[in-house]
């Protein structure tokens, strides 16, 4: 199937965006998604700060660099959906979200849709990066800004956003995106309480020793960051566009041979005669 988007995807506000932009790699979405279950479980993790709501913890990276996730064991979602899996919505979905739109809906960045190649996986454009990245590479960083590159992004930037449900686990969904990954779990007894893990790379295995003391701010800050994304005022709306943005077409098996077609020829020995189809002036078929 050739999946396209309804509705208009492009934006006048972006002009010229792949002359403008990087495009950032996706080299890593293979080590990602095979690291994805690592990220719901403790072991290998070292905690770094908790709070109340959430906790932030650390390892080195498989692929190279570090790897920061903070693990927001409980976020209650206004009108959950029955699916957990439709908690978050398709990278092209999201990107319908009119610009300046997002802060209002707690989104805090605008993007748009440049193509799409898959039912959740499209290229997509992103400018005004969340706050809250900012900080992340001022804390995370190795005092040349190195961290920039991964974490906060000062230009616009493309790269590819892709969405994976009942991944790792049934019932999960799973956002990937410029050397990240969001998961939600929905918590085992609750309909609207999520478990929520993010984690992101940094290139270096270190960071500054003054920054120890904000990590639990930070930690704070990006969980209320994460819980404004997921009842925004749009995302309600979103899910009900993302519900019904593809038809599934498929084709059943004929478990008796192929299907019949009327035949040119009834004196062809390929030639079948059925009554069911004379009120029709169909008698005389073949197979297809």
């Amino acid at each position: 199937l050739k999946c396209s988007r309804r509705g208009p995807n492009r934006d006048p506000g972006f002009t010229s965006v792949r002359g403008m932009a990087d495009v950032a790699p996706t080299d890593n979405y293979g080590a990602w998604l095979k690291f994805a279950p690592s990220c719901m479980s403790d072991a290998q993790w070292e905690v770094a700060a908790e709070t109340p709501e959430a906790v932030l913890s650390h390892r080195s990276c498989p692929w190279g660099g570090h790897l920061i996730k903070i693990d927001s064991k409980s976020i209650f979602i206004q009108q959950a959906p029955e699916d957990p899996t439709s908690v978050m919505v398709r990278p092209e979905v999201r990107a319908m979200v009119p610009p300046g739109l997002g802060r209002a809906s707690g989104c805090e960045v605008d993007l748009q849709h440049l193509e799409t190649y898959a039912p959740g996986d499209a290229l997509i454009h992103r400018r005004n990066s969340m706050w809250i990245l900012r900080l992340g590479a001022v804390l995370f960083g190795s005092g040349r800004h190195a961290s920039e590159d991964r974490i906060y992004h000062k230009l616009p930037v493309s790269s590819q956003h892709r969405l994976y449900k009942d991944f790792p686990e049934p019932g999960d969904c799973s956002y990937f995106a410029l050397e990240s990954v969001w998961i939600l779990r929905r918590v085992p007894g609750s309909v609207s309480h999520y478990r929520s893990v993010c984690v992101f790379t940094t290139p270096e295995d270190t960071w500054a020793t003054w920054a120890l003391p904000l990590f639990p701010a930070f930690t704070h800050m990006l969980h209320n960051a994460l819980d404004r994304m997921l009842n925004g005022p749009s995302i309600r709306d979103m899910r009900a566009i993302d519900a019904n943005m593809y038809l599934v077409l498929s084709l059943r098996s004929f478990n008796r041979g192929h299907p019949m077609i009327p035949a040119n020829d009834p004196a062809s020995e390929e030639s079948f005669n059925i009554s069911a189809g004379e009120h029709l002036g169909l008698v005389s078929w073949t197979r297809f």
